[in-house]
């Protein structure tokens, strides 16, 4: 076999410069990436300055494949979580739903020791009821999804912290974004949260923390790669060397009800970033269950499959940090570092977790981006297929539910507007 060698040469950022120029003609202003709701201006081709890989790996390539479930019924949800882990799922999450709950019913038949079940409780009667039946023995197969900025919180704070488990309490990011929240607002309320909790006798090793995965390819990675640096500066402020799990949502901001297989290409692409940002685990929840009929068979099928087709066709889990070195993202998320801190700093002035004053100011500062982006919207600078560009006539009955809110303020959903 013939000893074959290329001899590649560095190009200079002014050659990459002239070029991008060049092909971007009438839009080479676009050299400077700018946007104004996340206030994040950088030049695309400058070179990076750190390299926040080494500081930021987590353990694997790879994630879970998570299935989430609202559980009204136990044993029509125990059907759904036995399909979705014959389809490739190694995670589920049960949303409980209805007061009085059949554990037994709802976990019949799923092996529980072999997968990882998140639960998310609504109220204290909820957990107590977990945790009085059989399955409380094997707690260490499970996670309480239980929101610190809730209301009830402080009723169940007690019984989560003396339970002798990891990853027992997850920190609420994914909500954040879907009412509007900008990278690093999101980021930064997760992180004060986080630290606030350590500061009421959590262990980090006790939390994990969830985000919602935005359209913006890049960005979206350089958010997750944030909040791994910061949550590891912090916790080693504590003397701890604790590593991240997060749990990636692909939501719903930008999908639509009307154009089924647009929203199909926005999951995939969405989930791609979480993948690339090394989430630990991630759920793409079918395009249609916040409508007034709920998730059909095919959204719910369609949603399952892009992990699988992203593990076993497009090799996703087989490169840990596939963005390593690229400047763009490693600028960016130098950038989003400096923004979030300087945001969390600024909510650490509150001392209480879920303080009136402390919501006020996150709701405030939320519904401000938030409305920016809707005004964006209708003006058509921020353009959507199949929602306010190209969207065509479809006799499609479904429509959204009214009532979707966090912390008071609404869901955005473009379509909706």
């Amino acid at each position: 076999m013939n000893d074959f060698q290329l001899d590649f040469q560095e190009t200079s950022i002014e050659t990459w410069r002239a070029q991008i120029s060049k092909e971007l003609k009438e839009d080479s202003a676009k050299i400077i990436y700018t946007d104004a709701i996340e206030e994040i201006s950088i030049d695309i081709t400058q070179k990076a300055e750190k390299d926040f890989s080494s500081e930021i790996a987590n353990a694997s390539s790879g994630w879970k494949i998570t299935a989430f479930i609202s559980v009204e019924n136990e044993k029509a949800a125990n059907k759904l979580a036995l399909t979705s882990l014959n389809q490739g799922s190694s995670e589920i999450i049960f949303k409980i739903e209805t007061a009085i709950i059949d554990w037994a019913i709802l976990f019949k038949d799923i092996e529980i020791q072999y997968i990882h079940t998140r639960i998310q409780f609504f109220d204290n009667a909820q957990l107590h009821s977990f945790l009085n039946s059989n399955f409380a023995t094997e707690i260490q197969y499970f996670s309480f999804e239980i929101d610190p900025l809730g209301k009830d919180f402080e009723e169940l704070e007690e019984t989560i912290k003396a339970l002798n488990s990891t990853r027992i309490l997850v920190v609420n990011g994914f909500e954040l974004q879907q009412i509007g929240a900008t990278t690093w607002q999101e980021v930064g309320i997760v992180l004060s949260t986080a630290h606030e909790l350590l500061n009421r006798g959590f262990s980090p090793n006790q939390l994990s923390f969830s985000v919602g995965i935005g359209n913006n390819y890049f960005l979206e990675i350089a958010k997750l790669r944030t909040l791994r640096f910061l949550w590891k500066q912090i916790t080693a402020a504590y003397g701890n060397e604790n590593t991240v799990e997060i749990l990636a949502h692909v939501g719903w901001c930008n999908k639509s009800l009307k154009d089924q297989y647009t929203n199909l290409l926005r999951q995939t692409t969405e989930a791609m970033s979480a993948a690339a940002g090394g989430s630990e685990s991630i759920v793409i929840h079918p395009y249609d269950k916040l409508s007034t009929d709920k998730s059909s068979d095919f959204a719910y099928r369609m949603a399952a499959n892009i992990s699988n087709l992203l593990k076993e066709e497009s090799y996703f889990d087989k490169v840990q940090d596939p963005l390593h070195g690229s400047n763009i993202v490693e600028n960016l998320t130098s950038t989003l570092i400096e923004k979030t801190w300087a945001y969390f700093i600024e909510l650490e002035s509150f001392k209480k977790l879920n303080s009136v004053e402390k919501i006020s100011k996150i709701t405030s500062d939320i519904a401000t981006k938030a409305n920016a982006r809707i005004a964006k919207f209708q003006e058509k600078q921020i353009k959507l297929i199949g929602i306010n560009l190209f969207n065509l006539e479809n006799k499609n009955s479904q429509t959204w539910q009214s009532d979707l809110n966090y912390l008071d303020l609404p869901y955005l959903i473009y379509e909706k507007h």
